[in-house]
């Protein structure tokens, strides 16, 4: 059984081939395809064209045209929400609006105010903000865009969309549809919550199917699979939200296990027994039955790394950079008083319907980069631990955290032992294509 895993991430696209042979998984290629995404508007506005992710998995499969051929099933990681806008033949209407927009401030409110926290947390378990809810987004469109509103057929996630333009089947599956503040999350039982959809204009027929991350969608359709060098017809497996994937791919599926994302942004997700809604995070139905993850985001993680290296260091290659510049900092100041401080809000916040921004504070003439790199550093460490501590009053956390993404060596290591956790700390690579990948297991299994 040939496998492909596709991961739709915030800034390129990550295919990788798996062979599954005696319910074991082993990765035989990958190929990896960057996009740019457009962020302006002063930051507020983050979003793509959708053709950006079909051209680069047209390019992966090209890349890899020597293993794609046998395939037989495709799973998909897809950032969210990446809400898609999409008319009655599949086709984008509008940029998709992704997890780093600021735009529906507005809205969010508009939502909180209509609904009501409690009501919003005990049936979604979500506090709507804006880029990390998804009807803020149709909201923004129907108050800014009203033509692409009126014309949408459906409104989706990535992986919504991406599975339509391989089988022309609508689908989404519960970890992305959780911060729809559309499905009932709490209750994780496939279906949308009609009294929230009816209340904001909507229609349940405008959402796509509910279905298990690791139902099939269909099959490729045929001169699409002919055209990106398949001998088959493949499966497509919906799949899900990609910190939830790498969640799964690690093995965090028992109450108190821990996952940290670092790449464009940072996510801590902690597994849940039970749905426990905060306004102080986001929830995820698991992609595992009578399992929930808390979604601890840092809109700016790897992100604001790489802002400090344009502004500070914009002298320094990246290996420069990465590789010696960041260690020396981080290991300089790892034992040291610091009045430099940083709050993390380079590109706003999940959870508040103001649109925050970033502070550094305490610079004196003899602040150097170096301790402003460490501060920074520290200040997304202790926002993480703030975190962890929160959901240690109701699930006990188990000792060894797990660690995924690009953004992570071994001196932000060192850091989130020290400023963080001090825990023993596990990178693994490539989680998030592993664990769309690890989803035909199960989908062979239910069949």
């Amino acid at each position: 059984m040939w496998i492909l895993g596709v991961d739709i991430g915030t800034t390129n696209m990550k295919l990788g081939v798996f062979r599954l042979v005696e319910n074991a998984l082993e990765p035989i290629r990958q190929s990896s395809q960057p996009y740019a995404i457009h962020v302006y508007n002063n930051g507020l506005f983050a979003d793509i064209e959708q053709s950006k992710w079909t051209e680069a998995f047209s390019a992966g499969c090209r890349a890899l045209a020597e293993t794609i051929a046998d395939t037989d099933i495709i799973a998909i990681s897809g950032t969210t929400p990446g809400l898609t806008a999409m008319d009655q033949h599949g086709e984008a209407l509008y940029p998709a609006i992704l997890m780093l927009d600021q735009r529906s401030h507005k809205q969010a409110r508009e939502i909180l105010d209509t609904v009501g926290l409690d009501r919003l947390l005990a049936t979604t378990a979500n506090m709507p903000v804006a880029g990390g809810c998804s009807l803020a987004g149709i909201l923004w469109l129907r108050d800014n865009a009203p033509d692409v509103f009126k014309k949408a057929h459906k409104f989706g996630h990535s992986n919504t969309y991406f599975a339509h333009w391989l089988t022309g089947a609508y689908a989404i599956d519960p970890s992305s549809a959780s911060l729809t503040s559309l499905y009932n999350t709490t209750r994780n039982d496939y279906t949308w919550n009609d009294d929230l959809v009816r209340t904001f204009g909507l229609s349940v027929t405008q959402l796509p199917e509910l279905i298990p991350a690791y139902a099939s969608v269909g099959t490729v359709r045929p001169a699409l699979a002919r055209e990106l060098g398949f001998a088959k017809e493949p499966q497509v497996l919906i799949g899900g939200n990609d910190a939830v994937l790498a969640a799964f791919s690690v093995g965090v599926q028992e109450p108190g296990q821990v996952i940290n994302v670092n790449g464009t942004c940072e996510i801590s997700l902690v597994c849940l027994p039970r749905c426990l809604p905060s306004p102080h995070y986001n929830i995820r139905a698991h992609v595992l039955p009578d399992r929930w993850l808390t979604l601890h985001v840092m809109n700016a993680g790897g992100k604001a790394l790489e802002w400090f290296k344009n502004v500070f260091c914009s002298e320094m290659a990246d290996e420069e950079f990465y590789s010696r510049f960041l260690p020396r900092a981080i290991d300089a100041w790892l034992d040291r008083d610091s009045a430099v401080t940083y709050t993390p809000y380079l590109m706003g916040s999940r959870y508040s319907l103001d649109p925050l921004q970033a502070e550094l504070l305490g610079l004196t003439q003899t602040t150097t980069r170096e301790e402003i790199l460490a501060a920074l550093v520290r200040g997304l460490c202790r926002y993480q631990s703030n975190h962890l501590r929160d959901i240690e009053q109701h699930v006990p956390l188990q000792r060894t955290i797990h660690l995924a993404g690009g953004a992570v060596n071994p001196a932000l290591i060192r850091a989130k032992r020290k400023w963080l956790r001090d825990c023993e700390y596990v990178h693994e690579e490539d989680s998030s294509i592993k664990g769309a990948a690890m989803l035909a297991r199960l989908y062979l299994e239910s069949r």
